[in-house]
């Protein structure tokens, strides 16, 4: 079970998502808008908002407020909303026949598979708009050529360039290429979740001594944002080939074995091998944010390993 503050972030960033979409369907009158509507909130609908979470929760340790006085209408919540925005866009992308071919998430129909195909194409189009409309509205230019880098050249189009170049080649595939994948794969939204406030930060407070040396921090917490993500996707890769679909609410492969994917990390490593790869990219992680003395971010790290879902 989720702790209570963990729902209390997840709820706040929902709540602001629903309101942000609600109003690009309020007129009923446009009947034809219906299913893309029905599309679009079963896109957002499923995922543990651990990005947008994790941007939260980095922004309030650095800007010593509380989470009571976070607004819709802050910057921070903008952010969030555009990061899950984004992140459901890049589901769907992820999910397709042509690239995962994936029917499952969640224990529900993937958006391709529910929907016909006009449908998830215009959902795709308008989340992937919508999420730099939502961002603009930070009025930071820095930030939006950051998330822009970030969420569309280095990860929608390099990392899947990538990937595909890799199924297509598996023979030049090994261990340390894999983490390559992954990195482009989840490392780059998660870098912008953790390190946005950076930006917002020198805006705000020009004073250097309220702001840590940033050469230092990015170097320090390189780590930790690798780390999280390698381990994410071990996890991942341990749920498809030890537990069932019913358990882990998405298609799983352990009842193929011999139909394992090699770009997976237990193709590489085998489960017990993976185990280890996963405790120890844990424990780095632990490390890294130990003196930051928050025990959400504990938790979420926490979370990563122990998860079933």
């Amino acid at each position: 079970m989720l702790p209570t503050w963990y729902n209390n972030y997840k709820n706040l960033i929902e709540t602001s998502i629903n309101n942000y979409l609600e109003k690009y369907f309020k007129d009923e009158k446009n009947c034809w808008l219906n299913e893309i509507k029905e599309a679009v909130f079963y896109s957002m609908n499923w995922w543990k908002k651990i990005r947008s979470i994790l941007a939260l929760e980095f922004f309030l340790i650095f800007s010593w407020k509380n989470f009571e006085e976070i607004k819709e209408t802050d910057k921070i919540t903008k952010l969030c909303i555009a990061l899950e925005i984004f992140h459901s866009y890049s589901l769907i992308h992820d999910d397709l026949p042509a690239i995962d071919n994936d029917t499952l998430r969640r224990w529900q129909e993937t958006v391709w598979k529910k929907f016909w195909e006009d449908t998830w194409v215009f959902v795709w189009d308008f989340l992937n708009s919508l999420a730099f409309e939502v961002l603009s509205e930070t009025k930071n230019s820095e930030l939006i050529k950051l998330f822009w880098k970030t969420a569309w050249i280095k990860w929608m189009i390099w990392w899947q360039v990538l990937d595909i170049f890799y199924e297509k080649n598996s023979d030049k595939l090994n261990l340390e290429n894999l983490e390559e994948v992954h990195n482009k794969k989840t490392w780059e939204l998660i870098k912008f979740s953790i390190l946005w406030w950076i930006i917002l930060w020198k805006k705000y407070y020009q004073d250097e001594k309220f702001f840590p040396e940033e050469e230092k921090f990015l170097e320090n917490f390189k780590k930790f944002w690798e780390n999280i993500w390698l381990a994410f996707q071990v996890k991942d890769d341990l749920l498809d080939v030890e537990w069932t679909k019913e358990e882990t609410w998405k298609s799983v492969w352990w009842e193929n074995w011999e139909e394992i994917e090699k770009k997976w990390f237990v193709y590489f490593l085998w489960i017990n091998e993976a185990k280890k790869y996963l405790k120890q990219k844990i424990s780095e992680s632990m490390e890294i944010i130990w003196d930051l003395g928050s025990e959400k971010l504990e938790f979420i790290v926490e979370y990563i390993w122990s998860r079933k879902k």
